[in-house]
């Protein structure tokens, strides 16, 4: 989550108290909705998915599982050299909240593909995961840079810690929702391995929505 950080000079226009609330509040439920991007995607579902089903072609579990292993490696470099150009970016320029959208939308495309991924389409589970983290880290650094425009000094901290919490629940909500849809959705109901594919497709709405 976000550090504290002061605005300069106080930056921030002067609102009443209902709309002050409203922007915290905005701002605190994008946590609630990104958050099952690592849930479900990250921790849940994809890893297994991508070994048994998407790299089900690939000479042996064992590739898979290392072709897994490079697509997060390298997500997490390209994340790694983004991040702190997005992060000045997004400090000393205006328009943060269309970098933010567009990340968002970036995120929310790469995720919402992953239905498309069936039996042997590891390539394509690797590029729209990659796709998805790079949405996903670039919106939370312009997410984090929002902060200190969007909440007084003092209670840039508490705002910070609610979203924070608030991100554990959606994201658990949605997995404990998502394990359902696996668990009771029958494998060829509109297509094969109908459960998954239909929590990663949820992630991406539920993301859109929030």
């Amino acid at each position: 989550m976000a550090a504290s950080a002061a605005v300069p000079g106080d930056m921030r226009p002067k609102i009443d108290e209902a709309t002050y609330r409203r922007r915290i509040r905005a701002w605190v439920l994008y946590d609630w909705a990104n958050s099952a991007f690592v849930t479900t995607v990250i921790a849940a579902f994809l890893p297994a998915y991508y070994s048994a089903v998407a790299g089900a072609t690939l000479p042996s579990e064992a590739t898979a599982t290392a072709y897994w292993s490079l697509t997060l490696s390298f997500s997490i470099f390209i994340v790694a050299i983004l991040s702190p150009i997005l992060g000045t970016i997004s400090d000393i320029m205006r328009g943060k909240k269309k970098f933010l959208a567009f990340f968002i939308l970036v995120g929310i495309i790469g995720t919402a593909l992953l239905v498309l991924v069936n039996t042997g389409d590891w390539f394509l589970a690797s590029l729209f995961l990659v796709f998805g983290r790079i949405g996903f880290a670039g919106a939370n650094v312009c997410y984090d840079a929002l902060l200190p425009h969007v909440a007084r000094d003092e209670d840039q901290d508490s705002v910070s810690a609610r979203g924070f919490a608030l991100g554990y629940l959606g994201g658990g909500i949605l997995l404990a929702i998502n394990v359902a849809m696996f668990l009771f959705i029958p494998d060829d109901m509109l297509f094969e391995n109908a459960g998954i594919r239909l929590s990663f497709l949820s992630v991406a709405i539920w993301w859109a929505v929030f």
